[in-house]
């Protein structure tokens, strides 16, 4: 078999494979958070279940942010990014970051008390917790960029449970 046929070949054998890791991943729960970034000219955000702590000496974040999304350009640009992981009651602010619906930019921003934290990044007053962070790297791998950021501020509102997304739906945290 040529190359182009090998290739061929290769290509149901790796959408199948997609297919399947996209149906596995479905069953692990991600804490839904919005990735925000500002500037004086412009906002954005996006949500994502794509993130994690990544150490605590010194307190570090990572995100993953697809390269296609309208706000990685700001947030790699701007080099800080808020995240701020949504609550159970912050259900309509998915909608606005998700990308799937009219807003974009600023105006993502029309539901919920958004503050600025001191790096100037949004913050979501009611979120169960959040971060602001400036950016130490990036590394871009397949369709995202991994962004690795030092956390500044954090706030925490301990009345509130943590919005969680698993096989498709939405689902809120609560202690067993």
């Amino acid at each position: 078999m040529d190359g182009v046929g090998a290739l061929a070949a290769q290509e149901p054998a790796e959408a199948a494979l997609r297919a399947a890791f996209l149906e596995q991943m479905r069953q692990v729960p991600g804490a839904v958070a919005v990735v925000s970034s500002a500037n004086d000219e412009d906002a954005g955000g996006l949500v994502a279940t794509a993130w994690s702590s990544l150490c605590a000496d010194p307190p570090m974040l990572l995100a993953c942010v697809n390269q296609s999304a309208s706000a990685h350009d700001l947030i790699v640009r701007n080099g800080t990014f808020g995240l701020s992981l949504l609550s159970a009651a912050d259900c309509d602010v998915v909608g606005h970051f998700s990308g799937k619906g009219a807003l974009s930019g600023k105006d993502r921003f029309v539901d919920g008390l958004w503050i600025m934290g001191p790096l100037g990044q949004p913050l979501l007053k009611g979120a169960t917790v959040s971060f602001e962070c400036t950016v130490e790297t990036t590394h871009s791998h397949g369709t995202h960029t991994i962004l690795i950021g030092r956390v500044g501020e954090m706030r925490r509102n301990p009345d509130t449970t943590a919005l969680l997304y698993l096989d498709g739906k939405f689902a809120s945290a609560s202690p067993v």
